[in-house]
């Protein structure tokens, strides 16, 4: 009759403020260098090649918000980017766009 090594997993100790803060600034200056990567990508490679890019890119920063900023905004709610934030990250294409050129 041991003790359960389940009840005995300490609870972690809530993120400082400071730390989040600097995690949430790190993830959306990537993001932004990921975003300001797609016009001179564009300007280089096919049309295809392009979309699969952008797709990519479009899976990173889901992969950012999703797995470090709702971390990180569980203990820290208000450093969670507004919904207006959102429409700068590329969306999976749902059809092949036209160029503009």
């Amino acid at each position: 009759m041991g003790s359960d090594p389940i009840c005995q997993q300490k609870v972690p100790d809530p993120m400082e403020r400071k730390l989040a803060e600097q995690i949430v600034a790190l993830v959306n200056s990537h993001i932004d260098q990921l975003i300001s990567s797609l016009a001179p990508v564009e300007a280089e490679i096919s049309p295809e090649e392009f979309a699969g890019y952008k797709r990519g890119i479009a899976r990173v920063i889901t992969a950012y918000d999703v797995e470090i900023i709702e971390r990180v905004a569980r203990e820290h709610p208000d450093l969670k980017p507004s919904d207006d934030d959102s429409e700068s990250t590329p969306a999976e294409p749902s059809a092949p766009r036209i160029s503009r050129n």
